[in-house]
C-alpha cells in the first residue's frame, strides 16, 4: 500500500497538468493569439471531432463481452450524481440570490459531467495499483458511460434548452422577495388552505352544498339579469327612461342596436358599447345558415401530409444526435460483437485465426482506431485551453459586492464537496456489500468516486454564449472560476482518497 505521501503526489501531478492548460490558454487569449472566433472554432473542433474520436478509440479498445457489465452500475451511479446535484441546485436558487439570466441554467451545472477528468486517469492508470496495458483505455471508457447519460439528458432530451429559457421573456424568473416573507407567505398560504379544506369538509358533513345543485345554465341566467338591471339603474340615474315593448308569446324578442341618447361629457362613456332596445318581430324568419369560417376553408383546402415511413424517421433522429452519442452507439456494438472487434482491435480467439492480420501485421481496419486516437488526443488539452480563454474573458464587477457570492459559494460546495462525500461513502458501501463494484477492478471504483466532485464542463458555457444574444455568458463563468480555481486543491484531494479507497 502506497504511503499518504505517495497518494498525494500521484494525484497531484494530473491535477497540475491541467492546471497549467488552463493557465496558458488565459496567457493565449490576452496575448491575442486565441480570439473569441477562433475559440469559437477550437470548441467546435473539439465536441464534433476529437472527443467524439477519442471515446471511440478508447471503448473499442477497452470494453469486451466481460467488462461490459459495468455499463448498468455505472450509468446508476451518474443518474444518482445528476438527480442529487439538480436537488442542491434548486435548493440554491431558492435560497439565495441568483441573477435573473442564470435562473435556469443553475439547474444544468450541477448535472454536466466533463470530459476533464479524463487527464488525470490517463496519467494515474499508468501507476500501480492499476495494470497499466488495460486501465488506461478502460478507465476512458467508462468515463464515456458517463459522458453518455450526460448528453442524454442534455441534448436527447432538450435540457440543454434550459439554457435559452434565462435570455427569454416568458420564461425568465422574476426576482424573489426576501427569504423570510417567502417562507412566511408559503406558510400562510399552506394554512389558509389546510382551514379551507378541513371547513370545507366539516360543513359538508352536515349541510349540501348547494352551490353544487346549480342547474345548468343557471349561471348564464342569472349573468344576464345581473346586466339587464345594471344598465337600468344607469338609465335611470342619467335621466332615461328604458323602454320595452309589450310582446306575446307567440313573438320572438330579437335585440336591435341603436345608439343611446347619452351626454358623451355623461358619466357613462363607452366608446364602442351599445344599450339594446327590444322589437317584436315574427318568428317567420328562415332557419339560420351555418356559416363556414376562414379557418374551416383552410382547415378543408389543405390535405393531410403523408406520414413518413418509420426508417426515415429513426434514421433523422440518429441524424440529430450529437457525434459524441454517435460515437458511443457505434462503439458499443463494435466492442461487444468479436468478429467485429477483430476488425479493429486484437481480439483474443479471432486476430490472426479467424479473421487474418492485414500486410503490416496488424488487424485490417486498425488504421481507423490509430487515427481516432491521434485525434482523440487533442481533445482534453484543447477543451482546457478555451475554459482559460473564457476565464481571460471575463469582466469582472468593480464592486465585488454585486457578484451573487452566496450562490457562488454554495454552489461550489455542494457540487465539489457534498456530492463527492456522498460518492465516496456510497461506492464504498457499493463494494463492500454488493456485486456492482468488484473489488479486481479498481478502476470502476476509482472513476465513480472522482467523477463525483469534477468541476462542471464548459459545453455549458459554449451552448449559452450561442442563445445570449449578446454570445457572452458572463455570469456562469463567474460560478465556473471558483470551482476551477478550487480545482487544484479539491480535485487533487478527492483523487488521493479515491485511489485509498481502492488500495484499502
Amino acid at each position: 500500500m502506497s504511503t499518504a505521501g505517495s497518494i498525494i503526489y500521484k494525484a497531484f501531478m494530473p491535477t497540475l497538468k491541467m492546471v497549467l492548460c488552463i493557465v496558458l490558454g488565459f496567457f493565449a487569449t490576452k496575448k491575442g493569439w486565441l480570439t473569441a472566433p477562433g475559440a469559437k472554432g477550437l470548441g467546435a473542433i473539439v465536441i464534433q471531432i476529437t472527443l467524439p474520436a477519442l471515446l471511440f478509440s478508447s471503448m473499442v479498445s477497452a470494453f469486451t463481452p466481460e467488462n461490459i457489465k459495468a455499463f448498468g452500475p455505472l450509468v446508476i451511479v451518474a443518474v444518482s450524481y445528476q438527480m442529487l446535484g439538480l436537488m442542491f441546485a434548486w435548493c440554491i436558487r431558492e435560497i439565495f440570490y441568483v441573477p435573473i439570466d442564470f435562473r435556469w441554467g443553475i439547474l444544468l451545472i450541477q448535472t454536466i459531467v466533463g470530459n476533464l477528468p479524463t487527464a488525470i486517469v490517463q496519467t494515474m492508470a499508468k501507476e500501480a495499483p492499476f495494470n497499466p496495458a488495460v486501465d488506461v483505455d478502460l478507465g476512458v471508457a467508462y468515463i464515456a458511460i458517463f459522458i453518455f447519460i450526460m448528453n442524454t439528458t442534455f441534448w436527447g432530451l432538450g435540457v440543454h434548452k434550459l439554457c435559452a429559457w434565462d435570455f427569454q421573456d416568458k420564461h425568465r424568473i422574476p426576482d424573489h422577495p426576501p427569504l423570510k416573507e417567502r417562507w412566511s407567505s408559503q406558510i400562510e398560504m399552506t394554512k389558509g388552505k389546510i382551514s379551507k379544506w378541513t371547513g370545507s369538509r366539516k360543513t359538508g358533513s352536515t349541510t349540501l352544498d348547494m352551490e353544487s345543485q346549480t342547474i345548468p345554465g343557471m349561471e348564464m341566467i342569472d349573468q344576464g339579469a345581473e346586466e339587464e338591471g345594471s344598465i337600468r339603474r344607469e338609465l335611470e340615474r342619467n335621466g332615461v327612461e328604458p323602454y320595452l315593448p309589450p310582446c306575446s308569446s307567440a313573438e320572438d324578442i330579437t335585440p336591435v342596436y341603436a345608439t343611446p341618447l347619452i351626454d358623451p361629457n355623461g358619466p357613462i362613456r363607452r366608446s364602442s358599447s351599445r344599450l339594446p332596445q327590444y322589437s317584436s318581430a315574427k318568428s317567420t324568419s328562415s332557419p339560420p345558415q351555418p356559416i363556414t369560417t376562414l379557418e374551416e376553408e383552410d382547415h378543408e383546402s389543405i390535405s393531410p401530409q403523408p406520414k413518413r415511413p418509420m426508417w426515415k424517421r429513426i434514421g433523422t433522429l440518429l441524424y440529430n444526435l450529437p457525434n459524441v452519442t454517435k460515437a458511443i452507439i457505434i462503439s458499443i456494438p463494435i466492442a461487444t460483437i468479436q468478429p467485429l472487434k477483430a476488425l479493429f482491435a486484437e481480439t483474443e480467439g479471432w486476430s490472426g485465426s479467424r479473421m487474418p492480420y492485414g500486410p503490416d501485421g496488424n488487424p485490417p481496419l486498425a488504421f481507423v482506431i490509430e487515427t481516432s486516437s491521434f485525434l482523440g488526443a487533442i481533445a482534453v488539452p484543447g477543451a482546457l485551453l478555451l475554459l482559460g480563454a473564457s476565464f481571460a474573458r471575463l469582466k469582472m464587477p468593480k464592486n465585488w459586492s454585486e457578484l451573487p457570492l452566496g450562490a457562488i459559494v454554495a454552489l461550489t460546495i455542494s457540487k465539489m464537496i457534498l456530492v463527492p462525500i456522498f460518492g465516496i461513502f456510497v461506492i464504498q458501501a457499493l463494494r463492500d456489500r454488493t456485486s456492482l463494484f468488484p473489488r479486481s477492478d479498481k478502476i470502476r471504483t476509482f472513476i465513480s468516486i472522482l467523477l463525483s466532485g469534477t468541476p462542471s464542463q464548459v459545453i455549458q458555457l459554449v451552448v449559452t454564449q450561442t442563445y445570449n444574444p449578446d454570445g457572452t455568458a458572463e455570469t456562469l463563468s463567474s460560478f465556473l472560476l471558483l470551482q476551477y480555481a478550487l480545482m487544484f486543491i479539491l480535485s487533487t484531494a478527492l483523487a488521493a482518497i479515491a485511489l485509498y479507497v481502492v488500495e484499502r
